[in-house]
């Protein structure tokens, strides 16, 4: 990996959806800056959200996911890319797993493994929870239960509509995605059969854990639908 020859990472985030969290992460120069480029398997809004951002754009649009993955191993192998950061929707193949052990990461709206999946967003909502978060994990053997990087909580507030803790949920994955791309470039992650340490992480966080230690992951905010920032909406009574 180029960590290991001191030379800056290489990563690619992979995805299917609108892009709504790289779109705000990409405004960050130090994740930036570690981003080669994008590769989609359809035309998608992170696609078109990429490119907005003079990152380069891949869309490989394969009949199988088989052969997306294929293809998608070969473009990382010929680019020498360190880490994926991962929204893609579907598993990737046994063998894409077996030749980036530990170094898929994916990004979950919700806890794992209690709410896996693609509708899992809705299963919380139908669950009535009490708590909500977000899961970065390092994809392993079975699709969403992975080697856990990084979890976020937030309290379900009843009194608030189901898109204000939504969008609670997504500035917390902004802020992950941040994080764990700064441990992962500092050399500080590292696996123990199915666990994940980070050196010198602290966990005195009741909404992070490991916490935040990261300027550009500390600061980040981002509007509510409501057009007001979420400190200001939390002291509405």
């Amino acid at each position: 990996m180029n960590k290991a020859s001191n030379l800056p990472l290489r990563c690619v985030i992979t995805a299917s959806t609108g892009g709504a969290v790289l779109n705000e992460c990409l405004k960050h120069p130090h994740f930036k800056s570690m981003i080669h480029s994008v590769v989609c398997d359809r035309a998608c809004g992170a696609a078109a959200k990429a490119r907005e951002h003079g990152v380069p754009v891949e869309v490989f649009t394969q009949p199988t996911g088989e052969m997306f993955c294929t293809r998608l191993h070969d473009y990382l192998k010929a680019h020498q890319i360190d880490y994926v950061f991962s929204f893609y929707t579907s598993f990737y193949s046994k063998a894409i797993r077996r030749a980036f052990v530990d170094r898929l990461v994916n990004f979950h709206p919700t806890l794992l493994p209690a709410f896996k999946g693609n509708d899992a967003w809705e299963y919380v909502q139908a669950y009535g929870v009490r708590f909500t978060g977000s899961t970065v994990e390092f994809i392993h053997e079975r699709m969403d239960e992975g080697k856990i990087i990084l979890q976020t909580v937030c309290p379900w507030d009843a009194n608030q509509p189901a898109e204000f803790t939504h969008h609670r949920v997504f500035i917390q994955q902004c802020k992950s995605l941040l994080q764990v791309a700064r441990w992962l470039s500092d050399g500080r992650v590292a696996t123990d059969g199915c666990r994940v340490a980070v050196r010198d992480a602290r966990f005195d966080s009741g909404e992070f854990s490991p916490a935040l230690d990261f300027s550009e992951a500390l600061d980040f905010t981002c509007r509510t639908p409501s057009g007001r920032g979420v400190d200001a909406e939390l002291k509405m009574p």
